[in-house]
């Protein structure tokens, strides 16, 4: 990410470091050669080599303890939303609003060399962009506002519908997104933008602009049951709408509970923010069945835990910023970690920074790297630049394999630079290429785990 927001531009977008460049595109060819099809592509192939794969590697009374030094090392990316003041002021506010404008590179006065609507951006559509924040007109004092997601809330970098892409053609990673929040989310709101279109938000591990409309304000009392809930559900399934048909949830999100105890037809009784006619909340009380798809609490911290929740992912889209209701690079991670309890950053930098233990691979030989990476355990993290991988193992004939979602990578066929797009979760071995002739095993800078 640029030490970047990686649900926003880069990763997956730009998987392993790689500008989506137009240069030529051949899909299902990408998909053949990079996917691994075999029975390797499955979650039963790993868990059942992995002997030790049902340990628990954190034990449950210990993750409040580990979430709290991952918030510490993260430098501020993830927020310790009940110990946000009630009240801010100017420089705090300007400075949320500037840093979110830089990490899409839209604090400077240059207009970007972007397209919107498939023409050139203009430097008048730039400019009441940004004016739309209302840098300028920042108020002495402000009270925050308490919020909670409705449903999918896309968070954007500047209040601004139209995405703002890098051709004319690109419909897939609109440089304007940041990232997208499930539903119960809690937020914190600042301020209107200047046409009263935004709010600028800020959650537990992203700040930008969002729709009101899908936000359900609330006095802080309720607000903070979702902040620090005590009887939860954690969704299992990679997606899921509550109720059917209504509010989309992805991995890791999670539910309030009405009744800690299942009911007597076999399911969970839950509340669900929505609003009324003043978009003020209402919890509506649902019930929601106990399947494989919902667990109270967080699922045991193993490696085949890991892996399995990992895998439910495979195939699935994936897009920057967690567009079209898919993941990214760094939001499929972490939302893989989040089913296990563990609260991650939403960049990859910082991702790699927070890992409890942590090898650096930087300057080893492919030999070196090969010798760490079959000693790692299933389920660390591989780390590169702008990229992140779930390791799975090595496979029968002794090769390291890795799950992830993958935006392209490059072959040189022919004097050619070949961009193959694949833009999926797949599993694949570490030897595909970026733009600059390195494969990604020898891209790695460190493998992290818990």
């Amino acid at each position: 990410m640029f030490k970047k927001f990686s649900r926003i531009l880069m990763s997956s977008a730009f998987a392993v470091g790689l500008m989506f460049t137009p240069i030529y595109n051949a899909q299902s060819v990408a998909q053949a050669a990079l996917a691994i099809q075999d029975n390797r592509a499955a979650a039963d192939y790993w868990t059942s080599k992995n002997s030790s794969g049902n340990a628990v590697q954190v034990a449950a009374s210990d993750l409040e303890m580990l979430n709290l030094q991952i918030r510490q090392k993260s430098s501020g990316a993830i927020v310790d939303l009940a110990a946000y003041p009630e009240k801010v002021y100017p420089q705090w506010i300007k400075g949320k609003l500037t840093s979110t404008m830089t990490l899409g590179g839209f604090d400077k006065a240059e207009v970007p060399a972007l397209f919107k609507d498939a023409a050139p951006l203009t430097e008048f559509s730039f400019v009441q962009a940004k004016k739309n924040c209302g840098l300028d007109v920042v108020p002495a004092v402000c009270t925050v506002r308490y919020a909670l997601t409705i449903d999918r809330t896309n968070i954007r970098l500047l209040p601004e519908d139209d995405g703002w892409f890098e051709s004319k053609d690109d419909t897939y990673s609109d440089k304007l997104q940041a990232t997208a929040l499930d539903p119960c989310e809690p937020v914190v709101v600042l301020v209107d933008s200047q046409d009263k279109k935004f709010v600028f938000v800020e959650s537990r591990t992203a700040s930008g602009w969002v729709k009101p409309d899908k936000l359900a304000f609330t006095d802080k009392t309720t607000w903070l049951k979702y902040v620090a809930p005590k009887n939860y559900l954690t969704i299992l399934a990679s997606r899921k709408t509550i109720p059917q048909g209504k509010a989309f949830f992805q991995m890791g999100g999670k539910v309030l509970l009405r009744a800690v105890d299942i009911q007597k037809d076999n399911s969970w009784a839950i509340y669900m923010p929505s609003i009324d006619a003043n978009g003020t909340i209402i919890e509506q009380g649902l019930n929601v069945a106990n399947d494989n798809n919902v667990v109270k609490g967080a699922l045991p911290v193993t490696e085949n835990n890991i892996i399995k929740q990992a895998f439910r992912f495979l195939g699935e889209g994936s897009n920057p910023g967690g567009l079209s209701n898919n993941v990214d690079n760094a939001s499929f991670v972490q939302d893989v970690y989040r089913s296990v309890g563990i609260e991650l950053p939403s960049d990859i930098a910082k991702q790699e920074k927070v890992m409890a233990r942590s090898i650096s691979l930087k300057g080893m030989n492919r030999e070196q790297r090969l010798d760490i990476l079959k000693k790692s355990k299933a389920g660390s993290l591989l780390f590169a630049p702008d990229h992140v991988m779930i390791y799975l193992g090595t496979d029968d004939k002794g090769e390291p394999l890795a799950i992830h979602a993958i935006g392209s990578y490059f072959t040189f066929e022919d004097g050619k630079t070949v961009q193959r797009n694949v833009r999926k979760v797949v599993v694949s071995d570490l030897h595909f290429m970026s733009r600059d002739k390195v494969e990604m095993i020898d891209r790695i800078t460190s493998i992290g785990n818990f």
